[in-house]
């Protein structure tokens, strides 16, 4: 059965779908209609038209009147006309549709196109009505119609909000009269009554022609109201709030005030041209940056009569004005932006810039640069001399060094030499008595070394550069190596003598290496790495000298360079061990503990010597990741044997530069979880040198948490005593060189005696190095000295041969 509502529908077949929108029973004409076979399993509505088109199945709601076109077999169009209804099962879901379908004839099928167009055109017209009723009622404005008896047809809400008026007086049909004799009453017409204000507005309307007025509400808001008479005899009344556009208005006519203000304040000089070259606005800074009066340049005037004018006050020195004015006209009729520095006759400069306005006129401005020109050049005489004594610096060495070398190269004249100069004991100056005194230190060198240059004319003309920090550089050209060295003699001799400041003696001294053109070097960077080297040899050499480069200082170079490059990848790919030398504990003849000692297994050179990788380690930084994993490593291995013996590591100066040091061995020892009093931690007397407050606190607070401090090659430096009584150390280690005289000279002896009572004295251990005879044992066992370590105790073994060593302990 079909429902109901389908019942008037003339069918030529029915249909059925399952609940998937396939077709499931097609009965009637569908074969002889469409030229098709049976339709089932296909989807609805199972025709050659829009495959899937089944939107009208997509709600559970009945439908009717559904068009779809068929393209027969025959190549003609056929039209269909269906209707249908879910199917639903007993829980309310839909189990599939019913429907019939009907071919449309000519007649039938022209009477729904018609009817159809019908709908769409009405459907159009709605809406159009709705949008037009959404925009008069989303409009910012109030609008109100009446008709030609002056009675409200149509309005908007924002007419009720701008006015407040009650919601009975805005119904269809309300007189005009009525509605501006209560809004009067309302206040809405400041200083008329009802009367007088419908007089007023009934006198207006009636003239039946376009009017507009601004008048202000009670709330301070201004209103425009414009009334606009219409063709049919109605009138249109549109209120807009134009407090806002009056505001705006007044902040516009302030911010001119404005303009105006800082036109006349402004630094700058500014001129505004129109599109016919003619001034608008010319303020008085532009005046009074040139001279002019205001009587001469006025608005209204032409460019060129403005060029003409300045060039007669002076402003384009050697030019006439009609040369001036072409150099002008050709920079306009490019029409674009540019900045140019004009210098004026009495050597002020001025920076015009002019820009070209979108209306085809343009502007310049005019602002003295004078004293921003005389800043920018010392910037640039800073960039290339040293601030603090005024030298040349790097950069301008390197230009004067190119330059001395094609003048060498073009004239084939004399040599050319390159001293770097670096100044002894600086360091020291400035740790002591502070930088202030370093600065005027410095100021004083560069006096004495630039006198005696000069006083040696003979020695070629001479350039003196600071390269940064102590170091200098003298570029000689021409000259021979006689005069260079003997200008280094001067120069040694001239910085050598004491200096007076601030009430301080201060003594340096100064160290030069040279290098000589053409065989030391053709180029810059060959001749400063040249005398760079020899500096090198000479500061190794005792410093206070000079020294000439020899070739043999560049393979030393590059054979400590490989040393470095190699180092860096023993890092990275651990190629360190350590070995352990255990020292001696006199009065029990055991073992007390062993020192830990780096060695390096290099895959090509084999065992390397500490002695020639740890000072290059020292001086590239390199110690401190180095002495970490010492560190660490040490702990590690300590960890593992009786709670008796104690691990001893050296520390260098450098690694208490980074200043947390400390942290570092308290990490090693939570690391490897080793009680504090087993660690022994050696320093040499310069670690104290460098920065002794620093370096004091941070012994204290590794004494303080139990690790033990010992001065390491005790005697060998010159202020071990005063160390002494700075530090409370907890061990003395002796050097091997007053044990290894001990045989020989007697009065090494007294010195050990001495050394093992002062540290008796003070509650120290001593430590004797380098045993190797029992001679040397007997001697030191009878001077006092509490343990001895060398060869006659053990070498040093690797860390696996310790554990046997320590069973026998």
């Amino acid at each position: 059965m079909l429902p109901d509502d389908l019942d008037t529908f003339a069918a030529d077949w029915v249909w059925e779908t399952d609940a998937e929108l396939r077709l499931t029973r097609v009965s009637g004409r569908y074969a002889a209609l469409t030229g098709e076979a049976e339709p089932l399993g296909r989807p609805w509505p199972g025709l050659d038209g829009d495959p899937g088109d089944d939107a009208p199945l997509k709600s559970p709601i009945p439908f009717r009147d559904v068009i779809r076109p068929h393209r027969h077999r025959d190549g003609r169009t056929r039209w269909f006309r269906f209707g249908g209804a879910p199917l639903f099962a007993v829980d309310g879901t839909v189990t599939g549709w019913r429907g019939v379908c009907a071919a449309l004839s000519g007649p039938a099928l022209a009477q729904l196109e018609q009817a159809r167009r019908c709908e769409e055109q009405t459907r159009r017209c709605e809406e159009q009505t709705r949008r037009f009723e959404a925009v008069v009622e989303n409009l910012p404005l109030g609008v109100s119609l009446f008709d030609a008896d002056l009675r409200l047809i149509a309005h908007n809400d924002r007419l009720r909000d701008l006015f407040g008026l009650p919601p009975e007086l805005l119904r269809l049909g309300t007189p005009l009269e009525s509605m501006i004799r209560t809004s009067a009453e309302a206040g809405n017409y400041l200083h008329l009554n009802p009367d007088e204000a419908w007089a007023f507005v009934s006198a207006r309307i009636a003239q039946r022609v376009r009017l507009q007025r601004e008048r202000h509400l009670p709330n301070a808001r201004l209103l425009k109201t414009t009334i606009a008479p219409l063709p049919d005899g109605s009138t249109m009344v549109v209120h807009e709030d134009a407090t806002d556009r009056a505001r705006a208005d007044a902040r516009l006519a302030e911010q001119n005030r404005w303009l105006d203000h800082a036109l006349t304040h402004m630094s700058h000089g500014l001129v505004l041209f129109d599109a016919d070259h003619r001034v608008t606005v010319v303020n008085r800074q532009f005046l009074d940056l040139y001279g002019l009066s205001p009587e001469t340049v006025r608005p209204g005037i032409t460019a060129e009569e403005l060029i003409h004018r300045r060039t007669e006050a002076g402003n384009f020195p050697g030019l006439r004005p009609e040369e001036a004015w072409r150099q002008v006209r050709e920079r306009l009729a490019t029409r674009t932006r540019y900045r140019l520095d004009q210098t004026l006759i009495d050597g002020r400069v001025i920076a015009v810039t002019y820009a070209p306005t979108p209306e085809g006129g343009f502007v310049t401005v005019h602002e003295d640069v004078t004293a921003a020109k005389r800043a920018e050049a010392q910037i640039v005489h800073m960039a290339r001399h040293d601030a603090l004594t005024g030298l040349p610096n790097r950069a301008l060495l390197h230009e004067a060094l190119a330059e001395a070398l094609a003048k060498e190269s073009a004239s084939g004249g004399g040599a050319t030499a390159v001293l770097c100069l670096d100044l002894d004991r600086f360091k020291n100056v400035n740790d002591t008595l502070g930088h202030a005194v370093g600065d005027k230190l410095l100021r004083e060198v560069t006096a004495r070394l630039t006198a005696a240059i000069r006083d040696k004319a003979e020695a070629g003309a001479a350039t003196l550069a600071r390269l940064g920090g102590d170091e200098f550089a003298v570029i000689l050209q021409p000259t021979s190596r006689f005069r260079a060295g003997r200008l280094a003699g001067r120069l040694i001799e001239a910085v050598g003598r004491d200096y007076e400041i601030d009430g301080k003696r201060v003594a340096v001294g100064l160290s030069i290496g040279i290098a000589l053109t053409p065989t030391d070097g053709q180029d810059s960077e060959g001749l400063l790495r040249a005398a760079d080297m020899a500096l090198y040899r000479a500061k190794a050499e005792g410093r206070g000298v000079h020294r000439f480069f020899e070739p043999a200082m560049d393979v030393a170079i590059q054979a400590r360079r490989g040393v470095e490059l190699d180092l860096r990848v023993a890092l990275a790919e651990q190629q360190f061990a350590l070995a352990f030398q255990p020292f001696l504990d006199l009065a029990s003849n055991r073992i007390a503990g062993f020192e830990a000692l780096l060695r390096w297994h290099h895959p090509v050179r084999g065992v390397v010597s500490p002695a020639a990788f740890v000072p290059i380690a020292e001086e590239t930084g390199m110690i401190v990741p180095l002495g970490e994993w010492v560190l660490r490593q040490a702990c590690r291995e300590a960890a593992r044997w009786p709670q008796a013996f104690r691990v001893s590591v050296n520390l260098s100066p450098v690694q208490f530069r980074s200043a947390d040091i400390d942290a570092t061995v308290i990490a090693a020892l939570r690391e490897a979880n080793l009680d504090p009093h087993r660690l022994e931690l050696e320093i040499t007397e310069g670690v104290l040198l460098q920065d002794n407050p620093s370096t004091l606190a941070i012994l204290h607070r590794l004494k303080g948490i139990g690790v033990r401090i010992a001065m390491d090659d005790f005697g060998t430096g010159y202020s071990s005593l005063g160390y002494l009584r700075a530090f409370p150390f907890d061990k003395i280690k002796i050097d091997r060189a007053f044990v290894a005289d001990l045989s020989v000279r007697t009065d090494a002896l007294a010195i050990v005696r001495a050394v093992t009572t002062l540290a008796d004295s003070l509650g120290m251990t001593t430590t004797a190095e380098g045993v190797e005879t029992e001679e040397q044992l007997a001697q030191l066992r009878a001077a006092g000295c509490t343990e001895v370590q060398g060869y006659l105790v053990s070498r040093p073994v690797a860390a696996e041969a310790v554990a046997p060593m320590l069973q026998g302990a």
